[in-house]
Order: C-alpha cells, then sequence, then structure tokens
C-alpha cells in the first residue's frame, strides 16, 4: 500500500529536511508488477485468503477516474431488506438514483446524463454481483496492488471496505485517493531499463474481491526481505497489545515457516516486502501465518516500525540469485475468476513441510512490537487515513445533488459570517 503520511515511529533525524537520500536499488516496471495480485496470487494461492481476480475494461477504468458518482440503478427489491448494516445507514448513501455533481460552477456546458454502471457495463457488473456470491455474499475489494482503506468513511458497512454489492464497491473504489494511486502512480517512482523501454509489459488493472472476514489488527505483520533473506517484520497496527510479547518467538517461527516453504526462492525478485496474518490456531496458541499482499522493495511503500535507511543499511550474506519452483500456472487456475483454493484448504505438498527448509535459513529477523511506553501505544495521534476522509454533512449533501450542494454552501456562508462580509456587512 502506498504511503501518504510521515511514518510516526521514524526518528527525526531521517525526517529531517536535510537527511540524505535513500539509496534504494534500481525499481523497475517489471518489480512493481511483479507484486501486483494477479502475478503472484495464482502461485501462492493456498497460502493465501480465497480470492476472485475480474480483468477490468476500459470502460470500467474510465468509470473510476471521472468526477462524480452515478450508480447502478437496478430494482432495490434484489437486495436483502433485513440487512442491518444497510438499514442503518444514511438513505442518501443506500441507492441514490442521480450523480454526484463534481465541484464545478459551470453551467455552460450540459453533457448528456452518464449511464449507471449495470448499462454501462453490464457483463462486468453481472460478474461482479457473481463472484460477490461465490465468497459467501461479502467481500473486501482492492485493485492490483491496494485496497481502498482510506474511503471506509463512505461505507455503510459500519466503517470497514466490507461490500455486499457491486454498488458498495463502486462507492469504496470511487472515493479512494489510495485507488487513483494505483491507476496513476504506480510506476512513477520506477527506473527506465533498456528492456522496459524496448518490450514493456503492458499495465493490466485488475480487481481482487477476497472473502471478507473481521482480522484482528494485532496478528497483522509487515515483512522485510532483502537479498532473499528475511531481515526484519514489524507489527502493522501501531497500538500496544500485551499479549503479543510473550507471542514473539513463534510469530517469527510461522512468519519463517510461510517464507522459507513458500516464497524465499519462487518470487520473482531478491528484495520485497510481504504482509501476514496469523489467527489463531485450535490446537496451538497460533496456526499457520496467510499472505495477505506483496509490496514493492520501494519507498511508498510504508515501512511502519522500521525506517527504511535501516533497512538498506542491514547487512545480510551475499545475494542467492536465481527463481526456482516457478512453474506454469494451468490454464484453469488463471487469475481470470476462475475458482481458487480456499485459504483452509492446503496441497498434499504443503502438509508435507516442515521446519526442515527453516534451516536454510541464514539471517534471523528483528521483530518489532508496539512498546507499551511508546507515544502510539496511547493512540493519540487523528486516525489512521484521515487525511482523506469529509465531514458527514459535505457527504450527505454532495449525496443531494446540485440542490443539496447550493443549500449546505449558503448554511456554510451563514455559520461563518461569509454572507455578511460579501454583502458589504460586518
Amino acid at each position: 500500500m502506498p504511503s501518504f503520511t510521515p511514518n510516526p515511529s521514524q526518528p527525526a533525524s531521517e525526517s529531517a529536511s536535510d537527511a540524505p537520500e535513500l539509496q534504494f536499488p534500481p525499481i523497475t516496471r517489471d518489480h512493481i508488477l511483479n507484486c501486483s495480485y494477479d502475478s503472484w496470487f495464482p502461485k501462492y494461492r493456498t497460502s493465501c485468503i480465497k480470492s476472485r481476480i475480474i480483468p477490468l475494461s476500459p470502460e470500467f477504468v474510465e468509470y473510476i477516474r471521472e468526477d462524480g458518482i452515478v450508480l447502478a440503478d437496478e430494482d432495490e427489491d434484489e437486495e436483502e431488506d433485513d440487512d442491518e448494516e444497510w438499514a442503518s445507514a444514511p438513505a442518501s448513501i443506500r441507492r441514490p438514483p442521480y450523480e454526484i455533481e463534481s465541484d464545478s460552477d459551470s453551467d455552460d456546458v450540459e453533457e448528456p446524463p452518464k449511464l449507471p454502471p449495470n448499462k454501462r457495463f453490464p457483463e462486468l457488473h453481472q460478474m461482479i454481483k457473481e463472484k460477490i456470491s461465490e465468497l459467501g455474499g461479502a467481500v473486501a475489494p482492492k485493485l492490483n496492488w491496494t485496497a481502498p482503506k482510506d474511503a471506509t468513511w463512505i461505507s455503510p458497512h459500519q466503517n470497514t471496505i466490507k461490500c455486499t454489492t457491486p454498488d458498495d464497491i463502486y462507492l469504496l473504489l470511487k472515493s479512494s485517493n489510495f485507488i487513483t494511486y494505483d491507476l496513476e502512480h504506480a510506476f512513477d517512482d520506477c527506473t527506465p531499463t533498456a528492456s522496459s523501454t524496448v518490450n514493456q509489459t503492458p499495465f493490466k488493472p485488475v480487481l481482487v474481491l477476497r472473502s471478507y472476514f473481521n482480522p484482528h489488527t494485532a496478528m497483522e505483520f509487515r515483512c522485510f526481505v532483502k537479498h532473499r533473506n528475511l531481515v526484519a517484520i514489524s507489527q502493522r497496527d501501531l497500538n500496544y497489545f500485551d499479549f503479543l510479547q510473550p507471542l514473539k518467538t513463534e510469530i517469527i517461527a510461522k512468519i519463517s515457516q510461510l517464507f522459507n516453504n513458500r516464497l524465499r526462492y519462487t518470487f520473482p525478485d531478491g528484495n520485497f516486502v510481504f504482509d501476514v496474518y496469523i489467527p489463531e490456531g485450535e490446537d496451538e496458541p497460533l496456526s499457520r501465518a496467510r499472505l495477505i499482499d506483496i509490496n514493492a522493495w520501494a519507498p511508498h511503500t510504508d515501512s511502519l516500525l522500521f525506517g527504511w535507511q535501516e533497512l538498506l543499511d542491514i547487512k545480510v550474506p551475499g545475494p542467492i540469485l536465481g527463481v526456482v519452483g516457478g512453474e506454469t500456472v494451468d490454464g484453469d487456475e488463471s487469475a481470470s475468476g476462475a475458482d481458487e483454493t480456499s485459504e483452509g484448504e492446503k496441497d498434499e505438498d504443503d502438509e508435507g513441510e516442515d521446519e526442515d527448509d527453516e534451516g536454510e535459513e541464514d539471517f534471523t529477523p528483528e521483530l518489532r512490537l508496539v512498546e507499551k511506553e511508546d507515544a502510539a501505544a496511547y493512540n493519540l495521534s487523528s486516525p489512521q487515513y484521515s487525511a482523506h476522509k469529509l465531514p458527514k454533512d459535505v457527504v450527505d449533501a454532495g449525496m443531494s445533488g446540485e440542490g443539496g450542494m447550493r443549500a449546505f454552501a449558503q448554511k456554510w456562508k451563514e455559520m461563518t459570517g461569509m454572507e455578511n462580509i460579501v454583502n458589504g456587512g460586518r
């Protein structure tokens, strides 16, 4: 996920304006594409959350990029009437039959009304509905790299990225700066190479739908790989959890097992970052780690409790070159929305993997957790992604069309006294 805010845990010396520029290895276009969900999921699907991947049409991408929000105009009877979260959501968010106007004062040129998604790209709209049903009726959406976590403020599902209808997905995607980053800026940090300019691999946007579940955020970790060595692990939720300290050894073991058995020699790049979730075990404290995402070894990836400079300075054994075990994926397992193995299923070969491979590990990673004394432990900072949120009054006014925005603007002038200033009063 791109990092849009300064890292609060980063040493002040690194955030100062006179800090030396970070010296990353060349970041290639291929490296960014290797981290795209549809690139690595078919190979590692048995270690992932159950997912469906849908290639996106140019019409859909244009719809996401354009101003204003037009949702489907299907019959509301198709929705479940007993969905408590929909029932508790503001009526203006449920299914507006109109377009939310962009912030423009120009009335000179009248554009023709935009078609709703179910008429603009009907096949894709229907496919999204089918995949939601296949995944149990609730999904978490993302594009190639990023989930719209900065847009949960507009979600009718209690400030989460949970989606039960295509309209839920459209609303999140169109309200997210993170999604704009995926579409517009994914390759901004890339270093041009001779091969990339001649035979440039095309970028194919995809919609990823993952089976929705409520994770215990304390058990989410970001892991850093340098020269095919797991060098660092960071807690992702920057709050203090006292129960994590006794689990440190087991957390490192579970993540190392996933890395050594599945990722170390098969991912195309030697430097990368991956996110995992470790659920509670049945017969032991922790179950096996699940692979959630793979991110680029690049400045736009949030280093959380580490500073990028210290990660770059870590000394590891010489680079291990080459990739093994990269078998061609069968046609019926391609990233086109076909059935994939669920998170609870596992190949027999996976079951046979044990800690024997861990003997190959030649670097002991450091696991950093938020300590009780850390400032972040008191959660006094602004809520996550708060810079991307809007006041509820603004959202409700926008959902009411042009008239609602005008009424809100007039009310705002009255509240701030601007109307008197405009009229020459005080």
